[in-house]
């Protein structure tokens, strides 16, 4: 069964696209979600009253996140800057496989944590603001 486990250290979240994509500096954990939202078409005359959806329709959102060290200044500016004005950024994940998922993302929150006597910690999220392109090798 490890047989088929993956490292968590090679899902990646990168600024930007393509080769000139540069990975978010000293993450720790990457998680994200993707969703489908569903579109209930159930009426009365709905066979058995079972719920019937209509395919093809609804909204697909992707939520990203990511925690790890503060690491660098101008990093740490470039992503506050973003949060406080809500732009909108090209970003790319890489799956162990090389697969990556890339696209426009809007970066929703920025938060820096520094404990007494510990280092500082940040953590953040991101939410798909437009067509996602997912590439697999």
């Amino acid at each position: 069964m490890t047989q088929n486990a993956r490292t968590g250290r090679t899902l990646l979240i990168a600024d930007g696209t393509g080769g000139g994509a540069t990975v978010i500096a000293a993450m720790r954990s990457t998680n994200f979600t993707i969703q489908g939202k569903a579109v209930d078409v159930t009426d009365k005359s709905s066979a058995s009253q079972y719920r019937e959806l209509l395919a093809g329709a609804g909204v697909v959102s992707v939520t990203v996140g990511a925690k790890g060290l503060l690491s660098g200044s101008t990093q740490t500016q470039t992503l506050v800057t973003r949060t406080i004005s809500r732009s909108v950024d090209s970003y790319r994940i890489t799956f162990d496989n090389g697969d990556v998922l890339e696209g426009p993302f809007q970066l929703v929150q920025f938060e820096a944590t520094g404990d007494y006597n510990n280092e500082q910690t940040y953590q953040l999220s991101f939410e798909s603001a437009g067509a996602l392109t997912f590439t697999t090798v």
